[in-house]
């Protein structure tokens, strides 16, 4: 689907859950922040899961070790702040049961799924996967 204005040679980004934090991950790698238009992130662990623990303490699993989500994490670390996009949204909700799971939601006093250097952020009252199933329309304007 083109991005506003009809084709510019730019692609649109959809990332849910730690696929966000990858998709940044690779656009940052390969240099590719002036190719993407628009970039959604649903659901997002990007400023870090508090079930992960804090890097390197606690750290349980490898979803939360040095790659992973872990508070302060070297990964997350890496990519915080920087834009990886012409237009970048978040949709997170206070009733995800992933990101929210020990019953807190923010890293420093903001939302875990909340992006830097994001356009605007939308707070809305679904699950984990609820963020992405049932915001169609609203991904589809987001990206126009």
């Amino acid at each position: 689907m083109p991005g506003r204005g009809g084709c510019t040679g730019k692609i649109d980004v959809i990332g849910h859950s730690m696929g966000v934090t990858l998709a940044i991950k690779a656009i940052l790698d390969l240099g590719a922040q002036s190719k993407v238009e628009a970039f959604v992130g649903i659901a997002a662990g990007y400023r870090s899961l508090w079930t992960c623990g804090t890097y390197p303490i606690n750290v349980v699993t490898s979803t939360c070790g040095y790659w992973g989500l872990s508070v302060n994490s070297p990964f997350l670390t890496g990519i915080y702040g920087k834009r990886m996009a012409t237009r970048i949204y978040s949709l997170k909700s206070n009733s995800d049961e992933l990101v929210c799971a020990t019953g807190v939601c923010t890293v420093n006093g903001v939302h875990s799924s909340q992006l830097t250097t994001e356009n605007a952020s939308y707070t809305l009252s679904e699950s984990h996967f609820g963020l992405v199933r049932n915001t169609a329309t609203r991904q589809a304007d987001l990206i126009q």
